[in-house]
């Protein structure tokens, strides 16, 4: 049963056909806390196992719109790279259809490890890029702004105001036509099946709740960061499997080096802000240590 009795199975009260089995809470996610749910269907005699992601304070402190990662699911449900999603939820006692959450399939398998190699991910990478471009794009100006609003005033310093005003300040680079972006791809959202591979053929990607439109480099800068992988060879891994799939384009690695390079300190900037507002939400010292070193880092680049 894990932590059934601390889930409101009255969220689940608008799906019909639906019996909660079991759930519990799932561990490791950074901007939400997620359920295992086991939910049983009389009308096919069937139990299946989903993910519940809430539409919780954080989940809107973070700019989380559910509607959007349930549209994106939706689009992209027949090509096998991610979690199906079962339904959107609203609070039908509200007057404007509030939403409350998003049911996904569960996907068996395991997270990724090493053994999942970085040419793989930057393979996967690539293939996200070639899925339908979803009609909302991430505005990283935009985006930074809002995070703003959900930082403490305590923590908003003369250094961290002149890193955001310098950013807020500065024309966003413009590299490459926009495509579907995950902005959160990191071996820790990508599920293997058993026996665990090398290979992207059965990789699935999970957790598209920032996913958006934007610039492909942008994307590929902030996989590069999350996952600590070396700037070229990353770039390098992702050129020719983006030329393997779009056969006849060709990819000049070193434009998409120096604009993957130029996105790097905007994604540091926009990642300094996210930590200073997880350390809002969840009052984790780990996120007010990384917000303190990417402080430094941004300090020595704006000066």
């Amino acid at each position: 049963m894990g932590c059934y009795e601390k889930f409101d199975s009255n969220l689940l009260r608008s799906l019909p056909d639906t019996e909660l089995i079991s759930a519990s809470m799932l561990t490791g996610g950074l901007t939400n806390r997620c359920w295992k749910l086991v939910l049983f269907h009389p009308l096919t005699d069937q139990t299946k196992h989903y993910v519940w992601r809430p539409l919780s304070v954080a989940a809107q402190a973070f700019g989380i719109e559910r509607q959007h990662e349930y549209q994106l699911l939706t689009m992209i449900a027949d090509t096998g790279l991610a979690p199906k999603p079962f339904q959107l939820l609203v609070d039908t006692d509200s007057q404007t259809d509030q939403v409350i959450g998003l049911l996904v399939e569960w996907l068996t398998g395991m997270e990724a490890t090493v053994d999942f190699s970085n040419t793989a991910l930057c393979q996967l990478q690539a293939k996200v890029h070639q899925l339908p471009v979803p009609s909302w794009r991430l505005d990283i100006q935009q985006r930074g702004l809002h995070y703003w609003q959900y930082i403490n005033a305590a923590h908003k310093t003369p250094l961290l105001t002149s890193i955001h005003y310098f950013f807020q300040h500065q024309p966003i680079p413009t590299a490459f036509d926009d495509c579907c972006c995950h902005f959160d791809l990191g071996r820790y959202n990508v599920i293997v099946p058993f026996p665990v591979n090398g290979l992207t053929e059965d990789a699935k990607i999970i957790d598209w709740e920032y996913a958006a439109a934007g610039d492909p480099s942008l994307d590929l800068a902030m996989t590069i960061i999350a996952n600590e992988l070396n700037l070229e060879l990353a770039v390098s891994d992702y050129c020719d499997h983006r030329q393997l799939l779009e056969k006849g384009t060709q990819f000049n690695k070193s434009d998409w080096l120096q604009a993957v390079s130029g996105w790097q300190p905007w994604c540091q900037y926009l990642a300094l802000l996210w930590y200073y507002v997880g350390y809002q939400v969840w009052h984790q010292p780990q996120y007010l240590h990384d917000a303190l070193q990417l402080q430094q880092q941004l300090i020595e680049y704006i000066n």
